[in-house]
């Protein structure tokens, strides 16, 4: 019996033995070893980078949606306009007067904001050159409307003039048309679109039919700061050249011309009516490479945006499109003129 016994708690502890063996592998086996670690962080890495182009272009999507949303408001506004006063908003008569996006404002729920605009006083006091702000318009000029801002565009909105004035912009403009010739000019009644400087236009004036000219297109934020002598960001600077005095150099030929600078004022004052603050045509294509033109307070200033592709139009019937930037150029400048006769089909 005692030999059994001996036996017995022998056969036992080597038991528990086994077991206290198994359960310090179980514990080892639990614990990550480094090549396991750099393993699971490459493949966080790879997910990561798999997803973020999605996660972009979600958030892209999102915000492209919030600009149409923003030109379909601003497009309604028009008609409510036009509904009321029985035409378009009319941009004033010089370049230091007032936008046709001013006039929007109680259209978009904006009304408050107007009501602190006085539209019988001049916005501009002095030379055209060397202006300075009316007083009574110096705790507005630097408002940010947000349906004039398009999310997707991270440039800066406030803009401060030479004169150390500072300003907010926008990012949609009216169509001030094709930009061809002399049609550029916003003084005499030379454009072929429907906002220039005392422009007044009615439904009845869009011959070419309301589904094929455009009514507001968008554009981008200039690059802030100092003028530059060289080009730096050809989507966001305006080139200024020599030539000739205001409307009387054709875009053909102005376009071309060496730039005395650059500038980054482009869509950095959504109050006042100078054509590269609230009005766009169609010489160049949409996003194009080369800078805008600006000259004498007039502008070859186009249609430009970071939604890849193309940019974003509201027509004059209240749809809004997405145009690709590939459009063929001659479409786009028919798009931009109310009367020319020419039928566009698909683009």
């Amino acid at each position: 019996m005692k030999n059994l016994s001996r036996i017995y708690h022998a056969e036992l502890r080597f038991r528990r033995c086994r077991v206290g063996i198994a359960s310090r592998n179980v514990r080892a086996r639990r614990a990550f070893t480094l090549v396991e670690l750099l393993v699971v962080i490459a493949i966080i890495g790879v997910l990561v980078a798999l997803l973020l182009p999605a996660v972009q272009a979600a958030r892209e999507a999102a915000r492209r949606t919030q600009c149409a949303n923003n030109l379909k408001q601003l497009a309604l506004a028009a008609h409510n306009h036009h509904d009321t006063f029985l035409r378009f908003p009319t941009p004033g008569d010089t370049w230091n007067g007032y936008s046709a996006q001013a006039q929007l404002l109680p259209f978009v729920e904006q009304a408050n904001l107007q009501d602190l605009i006085d539209f019988d006083q001049p916005l501009m006091f002095g030379p055209p050159n060397v202006p300075t702000v009316n007083p009574a318009l110096a705790h507005v000029i630097d408002m940010v409307v947000a349906v004039l801002i398009c999310p997707s565009d991270a440039g800066e909105v406030f803009y401060t003039d030479h004169a150390g004035v500072r300003w907010a912009g926008a990012n949609y403009m009216g169509n001030s048309g094709s930009g061809t010739e002399l049609r550029y000019c916003s003084t005499g009644n030379r454009s072929d679109g429907l906002f220039w400087r005392g422009s007044i236009m009615r439904f009845r004036d869009i011959t070419d039919g309301t589904s094929h000219t455009v009514l507001l297109a968008e554009t981008l934020f200039g690059r802030r700061g100092e003028d530059t002598v060289e080009l730096v960001d050809a989507r966001r600077q305006m080139k200024r050249p020599s030539a000739g005095g205001p409307c009387t150099v054709p875009a053909e030929a102005m376009a071309p011309l060496v730039a005395t600078r650059y500038e980054g004022g482009r869509a950095g004052q959504w109050l006042r009516n100078q054509t590269y603050n609230s009005g766009i045509n169609a010489f160049f294509p949409p996003n194009s490479p080369l800078p805008d033109v600006a000259h004498h307070g007039e502008a070859l200033s186009g249609a430009r945006s970071l939604h890849p592709g193309g940019v974003q139009i509201a027509l004059a019937d209240g749809s809004v499109r997405f145009v690709a930037e590939t459009i063929e150029l001659n479409t786009w400048r028919n798009l931009h003129a109310r009367n020319d006769g020419q039928v566009i089909g698909d683009y």
